[in-house]
């Protein structure tokens, strides 16, 4: 049996590291508090290598990672170091509500601590130090770091110094990938925050000695999905961007008697800001999509269930678009099922990512596992349809580790996919990984809500994120738009009250952040088996 990691990793990316912060703030810890739990880290480890008395010299750029030099500074001086800071930018030119604030604080500090601004880096030159804090640039460097940084790394290189200690990451050193295109600082010590990044770990020759500093991130930073997944892991048009490149969404779903269930999947793939969307499906299922929704792409199939002889009709808009959504309202007559084994079929051939969800799903029971062998795949099962196609009933959501474990033993059955089970704390899960999303709303057990996942998860696939995320996302902001949905209309919300909430999450997670979790605590720790 695998073991399951419950969060982001042993390493976080330069990616995960803003989601943190964000997913931290929305939990009740301030990036401020993180800051300066983060510059005393830094503080502390010069301390354990001087004496008080000692000239330690800090570079400080303009962003975070200068915010953390800018708190080591003031602890270094309260410990009865002589301190000086240099600003690579001009005080005004500071970024971020927690560096000025930080600054300000510094500043006041006229006695203690001596500040210098560079402004010509060509000229500056750099007094002797005991200790250099290479507080510049942080994780989200990308490329060679440009002029006054190139300078200024090269002058914290050139000092005669004997510890160079770096804030995070080395100046000029890719956090992902350990590459250093440019200028970088060759350090003594890395003291980084929270966990390692991936690109230390490929550098020792640029980090030198790395110590992992805790900052006070809450665990469920990582292990609950947040609106900073939603705000750094979800891509933003911009003014470049042509139709089709925010992805298009193939729905198959549909049968005699389930008109509303695709309908609601589609618009929600709409509304998750893909550019277009396909609705195959029958003759009464088109027509009522497009009464209802004009801007959907009608693929019309003539007979009322899905059939094996479709595929045809189906295969040059499987190729064209970005992920397929297939199960709502299909229905389960045998050669449904067989229709759909050659949906995945194609799906496997062109790599296009699938959410199979409902009907989909006892289908896949019928035609078995494998054929989701090589497929991309996002399974969608509440507890009745996670047994059925698993074989067992999973552990109740208050035996969270077993139930945890059942989610990624069915990612294992399922050939890799990715199981989105449903609850009132949803788990996401592959075969070694899983996360949890809390959000979500009494009223998010009326019909149709399971659809507008679906249909979610599937834009989440169109816009490249992968299956893992895509699902885990999907959720929360599913969850979110239900919590305000059902903060405005009770128990009467209904699916279509959470579909039009989709838009505000999507655009705005952090201001919604507080009202998309319905308050519980989960007795995540207790165990049902023996």
């Amino acid at each position: 049996m695998s073991r399951v990691i419950l969060g982001l990793g042993a390493t976080i990316s330069s990616t995960d590291v803003a989601v943190i912060d964000s997913n931290s703030e929305a939990l009740g810890v301030p990036r401020l508090v993180l800051m300066e739990n983060a510059g005393r880290s830094v503080a502390e480890v010069v301390a354990e290598r001087l004496r008080p008395g000692a000239h330690v010299l800090v570079y400080a750029g303009p962003g975070g990672n200068g915010g953390d030099g800018l708190v080591a500074a003031r602890h270094l001086a309260f410990r009865g170091y002589r301190v000086t800071v240099v600003l690579a930018s001009r005080p005004e030119s500071l970024r971020g509500m927690e560096t000025r604030s930080m600054y300000e604080a510094l500043e006041a500090m006229d006695y203690s601590v001596e500040v210098e601004v560079v402004r010509d880096p060509c000229r500056f030159v750099p007094p002797e130090a005991d200790a250099v804090i290479d507080a510049l640039l942080g994780v989200g460097l990308r490329g060679a770091p440009r002029s006054p940084y190139r300078e200024l790394i090269e002058a914290i290189n050139a000092s005669s110094t004997s510890l160079r200690v770096a804030v995070d990451v080395p100046s000029g050193l890719n956090a992902d990938t350990g590459e250093t295109p440019g200028a970088h600082v060759k350090a003594d010590v890395t003291v980084t925050f929270h966990k390692p990044k991936p690109g230390l770990l490929r550098r020792p020759d640029v980090v030198g000695e790395l110590i992992v500093a805790p900052i006070g991130v809450p665990p469920e930073a990582e292990m609950y999905y947040g609106p900073g997944d939603v705000e750094h892991r979800v891509p933003r048009r911009g003014w470049e961007t042509r139709k089709g490149k925010a992805g298009r969404v193939l729905v198959i779903g549909g049968s005699e008697h389930y008109i509303g269930a695709p309908i609601l999947a589609a618009m929600a793939a709409e509304a998750g800001g893909v550019d277009l969307v396909f609705l195959a499906s029958n003759r009464a299922t088109i027509e009522a999509a497009m009464s209802k929704r004009p801007t959907l792409v009608p693929v019309k199939l003539e007979d009322p269930y899905l059939a094996p002889h479709h595929i045809d009709r189906l295969r040059p808009y499987i190729m064209r678009v970005d992920a397929i959504a297939i199960g709502m309202g299909l229905g389960v007559k045998p050669e449904t099922g067989r229709a759909l084994a050659l949906v995945l079929d194609e799906a496997r051939r062109h790599q296009k990512p699938v959410v199979v969800d409902a009907d989909g799903l006892k289908l896949l029971h019928m035609v078995g596992l494998d054929r989701l062998q090589g497929v991309l795949a996002v399974l969608t099962p509440h507890d009745g349809e996670f047994e059925k196609l698993f074989g067992k009933k999973p552990s109740p959501v208050t035996c969270m580790p077993e139930r945890i474990q059942d989610a990624a033993e069915a990612a294992t059955a399922a050939y890799g996919s990715v199981v989105l089970l449903k609850g009132p704390v949803d788990v996401i899960a592959s075969p070694t990984r899983a996360r949890l999303n809390k959000t979500g709303a009494p009223s998010m057990s009326a019909g149709g809500t399971g659809d507008i996942l679906a249909g979610l998860v599937a834009a989440m696939l169109a816009k490249k994120l992968d299956p893992f995320d895509a699902a885990g996302i999907a959720a929360y902001v599913n969850g979110a738009a239900g919590s305000l949905a059902y903060s405005e209309k009770g128990d009467a919300a209904t699916a279509l009250d959470v579909l039009e909430k989709i838009p505000l999450v999507l655009h705005e997670p952090a201001s919604f952040a507080k009202e998309a979790v319905l308050y519980r605590r989960l007795p995540l720790r207790s165990t049902c088996r023996a």
